[in-house]
């Protein structure tokens, strides 16, 4: 094991490495509800995000964020182009970088392919919480099959 040496390497995660910090739905979901209740409470920063489209369906996000409760700033630098499913590419693409709060310099560089989609899915997860009906039973039981990203609307 290689020992990490904060502020003077920068550590690389690729998709494998991210999906195999083990995070669960239920977890990506709690600090989810928790981050949205420090924006409710204007505790942290997270400023519109700013993009270009270099074609009439696609776009390449940047969108930093300061979290000061978990101690976490960084920008996510997100594309999307749906003609790259056409050419073996995936869709969403892009990167997350992790940056010392203390100094700026970055920490980490994450593919966040599986960050994305998992975050998309658990907003689904908070937003059932506190806006479905009190009778709202969940349906289909059986989450196996769905893709990680789709389980929040499960939970």
């Amino acid at each position: 094991m290689i020992e990490f040496k904060k502020g003077k390497q920068v550590l690389y995660l690729s998709t494998r490495d991210v999906k195999d910090a083990n995070l669960s739905m239920r977890e990506i979901i709690d600090v989810l509800e928790d981050v949205f209740v420090e924006k409710d409470n204007d505790r942290f920063q997270m400023p519109p995000k700013v993009g270009i489209h270099t074609k009439q369906d696609a776009f390449i996000y940047a969108m930093p964020c300061w979290v000061p409760k978990y101690n976490s700033c960084g920008l996510k630098w997100v594309s999307g182009y749906p003609d790259n499913t056409k050419l073996g590419y995936q869709y969403i693409t892009g990167l997350l970088i992790l940056n010392c709060v203390e100094t700026g310099i970055p920490l980490s560089i994450m593919d966040c392919k599986w960050i994305t989609a998992m975050r998309t899915g658990a907003v689904s997860g908070v937003a059932a919480k506190y806006f479905s009906r009190p009778d709202s039973e969940i349906f289909g039981g059986n989450t196996h099959y769905l893709p990680e990203y789709k389980k929040g609307f499960c939970l």
